[in-house]
């Protein structure tokens, strides 16, 4: 079966917030309002009840007002055990400490994310622009948009973290078995949370029913985000049996893991295959020939650094021969 279509929710401020919706026995969904610049609307933040009726609760969503108020409405009174995180990125992981703070809850992440954010805390290099060929009027856009922070990483790092996660550790949940499953690409450290029994992958940014993500949006990494991208799609994409429902970060939770695993490492290879089309030039004349969302004079700012980073990142998955 393949992924079903999204439904698209907006918000606006002063909304009043969306009640939680049950997505299976002990499992609620939470719609949280993130800012408009993103076009998604809203990050999905997943509260699960263990057996003695505390909450464990998945990607508190952004740091904002708002958000907050959307989330802690949900919650009610219902004790808060942990907050698990995804990744590392704000409207996922932006509302932790704000959440930590008000219930006490343990703060967990893979042991790799938490990795990167030590590296995003002590300040990231800039990238080298002039070796990329950037034009010098463009050069300044970029480097400002560079030295913004990648993830929450003043909030998280030591203050607000109390524990990380091991790839197949399953999580502290009485009456439940969630395991984690390691999926670097979209960041290093990023996770995903099976749960087979019930037949549930809660996937992040990993995997989108519709949206394909940014890929290496985390920092410095030692290995290509694509070939762990790819790699991590394999690893998901043999969990998905038994009609196992996916539960994203964002849109709508959706079916056929396999078939849009499959449909999301054909985009990123036929991306490869069109930056080896092009194997001379800098980086940036490459990028100018791809085909991109909106077209390439539309980039600027941020959806341009990524754009570069990620034809640097094909260029190189591509030299290889992989």
């Amino acid at each position: 079966m393949g992924a079903t279509a999204p439904r698209r929710v907006g918000y606006r401020e002063g909304m009043p917030p969306t009640p939680a919706e049950t997505i299976a026995p002990g499992v609620r969904r939470v719609r949280v309002p993130m800012p408009s610049f993103s076009g998604l609307g809203f990050s999905n933040a997943y509260l699960i009840e263990d057996a003695a009726g505390r909450l464990h609760v998945i990607d508190p969503g952004s740091p904002t007002a708002q958000a907050r108020q959307t989330l802690r409405s949900a919650i009610a009174d219902v004790p808060v055990a942990s907050i698990v995180l995804t990744h590392l990125h704000p409207d996922h992981a932006g509302g932790a400490a704000a959440l930590a703070d008000a219930t006490g809850a343990a703060v967990l992440l893979h042991e790799r994310e938490r990795a990167a954010l030590g590296l995003i805390a002590a300040g990231l290099p800039a990238p080298d622009l002039e070796e990329w060929g950037v034009p010098a009027e463009r050069r300044p856009e970029l480097l400002a948009v560079a030295a913004m922070p990648t993830g929450p990483a003043a909030e998280l790092v030591d203050a607000v973290i109390t524990g990380v996660l091991a790839d197949d550790a399953v999580l502290d949940i009485p009456g439940r078995s969630i395991r984690v499953i390691g999926t670097p690409g979209h960041t290093d450290g990023h996770l995903c949370l099976h749960d087979e029994e019930a037949g549930l992958l809660v996937t992040g940014d990993h995997v989108l029913p519709t949206v394909n993500s940014g890929l290496g949006l985390g920092g410095p990494t030692a290995s290509n985000p694509i070939a762990d991208y790819l790699d991590s799609l394999d690893r998901v994409a043999q969990l998905d049996r038994d009609g196992l429902r996916a539960l994203p970060g964002h849109e709508e939770p959706f079916t056929g893991l396999r078939e849009r695993c499959a449909a999301l490492a054909a985009h990123h290879l036929r991306r490869t295959d069109e930056v080896a089309a092009h194997p001379g030039g800098t980086v940036w004349e490459t990028a100018s020939t791809l085909t991109w969302t909106g077209g390439w004079d539309a980039l600027a700012g941020a959806t341009l650094l990524s754009a570069l980073r990620q034809t640097a990142q094909h260029r190189e998955y591509a030299a290889r021969g992989a």
